[in-house]
């Protein structure tokens, strides 16, 4: 059933953020979206050939909004690692349309450690991982939906199977960070230990 990981990561993520998160307007907003996209998920807009999903609207305008707070020289770096992303997703589909017996596992797992692996080369800062690899999906789906236009009367942007994937790249990368977060802890840990042996 396509949706079905996107609707129970999205409630997952939901209780995580409304019960366990502390008080603060991160909080607020980190659940009123996640709650958002879950309410509008089978509302659709259809425009000259195109069916665009509400929840990829969403996602892409508070993508947006997130990247907008960056400023500076690293604003620059983060969209040209949107748009690497954005070449590595659509070539993903390419080749999955074109050539679909290289897929030996399900897509939804290897298009998501593919974005994994292309957002941890090139973003260190686990805060904003998250947004740029947003970025790079919404604009990698808008432009593969440029390219299947001219074959098809009508193209689906950001339906169950894209959020499918997008759910499943998610929580990698949230993994991936929360590992980081407890190595570093270890590490922090040990030179607390050594500094305290050398003072004694």
């Amino acid at each position: 059933m396509e949706g079905i990981y996107f609707y129970w990561f999205s409630w997952i993520g939901w209780v995580i953020t409304t019960f366990f998160m502390k008080k603060s307007k991160e909080r607020t907003a980190l659940s009123f979206f996640i709650l958002l996209m879950i309410i509008v998920s089978n509302h659709t807009y259809h425009i000259s050939g195109y069916a665009i999903h509400a929840p990829f609207v969403l996602l892409f305008f508070f993508s947006l909004v997130f990247m907008a707070m960056t400023k500076g020289v690293l604003l620059y770096y983060y969209l040209i690692c949107s748009l690497i992303i954005s070449i590595g997703y659509v070539c993903f589909h390419l080749f999955e349309l074109f050539d679909p017996i290289w897929l030996i596992f399900d897509r939804k797992w290897m298009l998501s450690f593919v974005i994994l692996y292309l957002i941890l080369m090139l973003v260190k800062d686990p805060y904003h991982r998250l947004s740029v690899a947003l970025i790079g999906v919404a604009n990698g789906e808008l432009l593969y939906s440029m390219i299947l236009i001219k074959f098809f009367r009508e193209i689906q942007i950001g339906n169950f199977v894209f959020l499918d994937a997008l759910a499943f790249m998610t929580l990698f990368i949230l993994i991936w960070n929360s590992f980081e977060k407890i190595a570093q802890s270890f590490e922090a840990n040990i030179q607390k230990g050594k500094a305290r042996r050398v003072q004694r």
